[in-house]
């Protein structure tokens, strides 16, 4: 490409979030390029608990952090470790993470969250109406958290409350009422909650590329990788990593944890970083689960797959805070397969392994909006565990940024708050 290449809007990234955000603007009337690095929801789009979590408004910023800290870091057996080895460039974040952790920006946060979730369904369906393949692989039955202790369960009621305020559909179920739900679960919970509306998709990956399919016929996707962004007069310059260039009059930036270091070449310093996913998965002749479930002092999603080659299970979850750069932490690997077998019984082998990099930020609000230093630059990423769930909006409101300017409503979203 030479300079004299252009397009009017380039959305950098093709994840669920950049996918949604482009076919918005093309619904629009905008002419779009989407870039990809990779391939169509290669990353976290790819390897995510396959869950449209509708309800999941509550940071993990909270202020009992405080008191449980030393234990989940220094526990092999916690859900939440950190690579030590990364501590000193980790600090500056981990500093502004726990001043979000107390009431008032727990429940901001939370608020923030559970109005951008609101609109999930809403903002996926119009999308939906030009995939129809993809809305067939959506699977209406609600999602699980199966508590295995009936002190923990009690324990969650603040947290049950505090969705109910802000409108989260939720149903509190006895022991015997979700193993009536999942058979599986009997001996190892004490009651639950269940998300009716919640959704999940027989594959992320494919459910992401179908939704993409006007975009791929009309041309619309280029495979680069964008090293450079920059001002110019006539619009944002972007250079690729073979050399190639684009001009386009907007940007939008959707390259997930990879966004950040394309966010400081116009002077927008965003506390960005990557919280390393891991997934399991397991070839089975049947699914032991109808419905995504948490064993929640666990902390993962077990959840059932289905493809043309037959049923999958993929145990999906854990933090580990690292950076974007070296090889799998093999615990991650067996703290999920030892205890999804003691859960479900499970004695066949595990069919794969995947790492992936979710985009997190201190407060666990992702960014949405104009860039503060270049309006000509929306931000659209840190969506951490529920970019899926939320691409159909983020795509709706980065459509409204480029017609009239940022919602008011969502400026709790914007990159200024940093």
């Amino acid at each position: 490409m030479s300079d004299s290449e252009h397009t009017e809007v380039a959305v950098i990234g093709a994840g669920a979030v950049g996918v949604a955000c482009a076919l918005w603007l093309r619904r629009s009337g905008h002419e779009v390029t989407m870039i990809e690095r990779e391939g169509i929801a290669s990353g976290t789009s790819f390897g995510n608990a396959s869950t449209l979590a509708d309800y999941g408004c509550l940071p993990i910023a909270r202020p009992e952090i405080w008191r449980s800290m030393p234990s989940l870091l220094l526990s092999p057996d916690s859900p939440f470790v950190i690579d030590w080895k990364c501590l000193p460039r980790l600090s500056p974040w981990l500093m502004r993470f726990m001043g979000q952790c107390n009431a008032t920006r727990f429940r901001a946060n939370s608020e923030m969250l559970a109005q951008l979730l609101s609109h999930t369904y809403t903002d996926y369906q119009p999308l939906l109406d030009d995939a129809p393949a993809a809305a067939a692989m959506i699977q209406r039955k609600g999602c699980l958290y199966a508590y295995g202790k009936a002190e923990n369960l009690q324990a969650a009621q603040g947290d049950i409350r505090l969705r109910d305020q802000l409108g989260i559909h939720q149903q509190v179920l006895t022991a015997d009422e979700l193993i009536a739900l999942e058979p599986a679960m009997e001996g190892h919970t004490a009651g639950g909650v269940l998300f009716p509306s919640s959704c999940h998709l027989d594959d992320p990956q494919v459910f992401i590329d179908t939704l993409a399919t006007p975009l791929r016929e009309e041309g619309r996707i280029v495979s680069a990788e964008v090293t450079r962004l920059s001002r110019r007069a006539s619009g944002m310059l972007l250079k690729y990593a073979d050399g190639r260039r684009l001009m386009a009059d907007r940007v939008v930036l959707a390259a997930g944890a990879w966004s950040a270091h394309l966010a400081r070449q116009i002077g927008d310093r965003i506390p960005l970083d990557t919280e390393r996913g891991y997934h399991i998965e397991f070839d089975l002749e049947h699914s032991p689960l109808n419905r995504p479930t948490c064993p929640v002092e666990s902390a993962f999603y077990m959840t059932p797959l289905h493809s043309a080659e037959g049923a999958r299970l993929r145990v999906a979850g854990t933090v580990e805070l690292s950076s974007l750069a070296g090889p799998a932490n093999p615990a991650r690997f067996d703290y999920l397969e030892s205890r999804v077998r003691k859960v479900l019984g499970i004695d066949a082998p595990v069919a794969r392994r995947w790492l992936g990099f979710r985009p997190t930020l201190p407060d666990s609000v992702p960014v949405i909006g104009p860039s503060p230093n270049e309006p000509r630059v929306i931000h659209a990423f840190g969506h951490q565990h529920i970019g899926v769930t939320l691409a159909g909006v983020t795509g709706r409101l980065v459509s409204e940024c480029l017609a009239k300017g940022s919602p008011e409503w969502i400026t709790p979203c914007s990159a200024a708050r940093f």
